[in-house]
């Protein structure tokens, strides 16, 4: 027998699998039609829908608008992460999908909040030496909890030096941002009892789930005291360290959420007259602001400029979006090798 999950007068917002500008978070929390135990594709077909999204331009200007507002490298810092492998972030947030996935509510891709990130690096520090040997400066970076007890000075407690802004998925760092993961539970029963009933044998039925994963890389942003001071360096050392070794999200035991250390870069000054120029030739041509990126028509309009000040920063913040992109050193198509001649070495 089926569960109706949707209104009837509901379903025909919904029907329309050929759009590609759906809010996956609206379809994962909203966008199951009827739950059926003789119908099991269905949630894994919702599932393909869902993930089978890309990124839209309204979300790449939002990205490079982040990137301006936390630009000032004396108060923040940002970095770029590369996944190893794929993210599982947010898997409690489905209701009767029995999957989720942590999305903007806004802009509709996957995030990392920042108090995920922070709790994920303070627990990756807590338990080293090094928090025996300063803990002073713990309490400095993560803050302190308040102390109930009458007339201590900490009453209400501290907040960090250090704030762990959500980290955003990096538009066109894939292919499509979401992907169909499939998580096999071997041994249910013994698991469901945290092993205190039933032993997990090789007779048991497996059990595979449909989970939506998360692929790509995401910017980082630190915010802190100026960077004279060192806080900013010792937090991006520790987020480094946590994210490569630990882990964030679920599944980590098992490989999931692990971040490669090696992939870090740097997200480089911001133009606004490169932000300027993408969105206007991205509206004149109708086409994504990273097509315009690559292309040659931004290089000739680069080229055209005849300010050397603002020349060498365009080429800058141009030259650190590439890198980003990996486009620099290997320029994908012809349009980006002529673009990739005219900026020159």
């Amino acid at each position: 027998m089926a569960t109706q999950l949707m209104r009837e007068a509901l379903r025909p917002l919904y029907s329309d699998r050929t759009n590609t500008n759906a809010h996956p978070g609206l379809l994962i929390q909203r966008g199951f039609e009827e739950y059926s135990e003789e119908n099991k594709e269905a949630k894994t077909k919702h599932i393909q829908r869902i993930c089978s999204i890309k990124s839209s331009p309204f979300y790449a200007n939002a990205y490079q608008r982040w990137r301006t507002i936390t630009a000032d490298q004396l108060r923040f810092r940002q970095l770029i992460l590369g996944l190893e492998g794929r993210l599982l972030i947010g898997l409690t947030g489905g209701g009767m999908l029995e999957t989720g996935c942590a999305i903007h509510h806004v802009y509709g891709m996957p995030y990392i909040p920042g108090s995920s990130i922070k709790g994920v690096v303070r627990a990756q520090v807590c338990g080293s030496p090094f928090a025996v040997q300063h803990p002073e400066v713990v309490a400095e970076l993560f803050g302190t909890e308040a102390d109930p007890t009458p007339g201590t000075s900490d009453s209400q407690g501290l907040s960090g030096l250090v704030t762990f802004h959500d980290a955003w998925w990096v538009p066109d760092s894939a292919e499509r941002p979401l992907v169909e993961e499939i998580v096999t539970t071997h041994h249910p029963d013994y698991y469901g009892s945290e092993g205190q009933k039933n032993c997990a044998t090789d007779f048991d039925s497996p059990i595979p789930n449909a989970q939506i994963g998360v692929q790509g890389r995401f910017l980082f942003v630190l915010e802190g005291p100026p960077e004279r001071f060192g806080w900013l360096d010792l937090a991006e050392k520790m987020l480094i360290t946590a994210l490569s070794e630990r882990g964030i999200g679920a599944k980590t035991r098992t490989g999931y959420g692990l971040f490669d250390p090696q992939s870090k870069i740097p997200a480089g000054p911001v133009c606004a007259w490169v932000d300027d120029t993408l969105a206007r030739l991205a509206q004149q041509n109708r086409t994504k602001p990273d097509e315009v990126l690559r292309s040659k028509g931004l290089a000739a309009e680069w080229a055209a400029l005849t300010d050397p000040a603002l020349k060498a920063e365009a080429l800058e913040d141009i030259r650190s979006r590439w890198q980003a992109q990996g486009w620099w050193d290997d320029p994908p198509g012809k349009s980006a090798k002529q673009a990739r001649a005219i900026y020159g070495d």
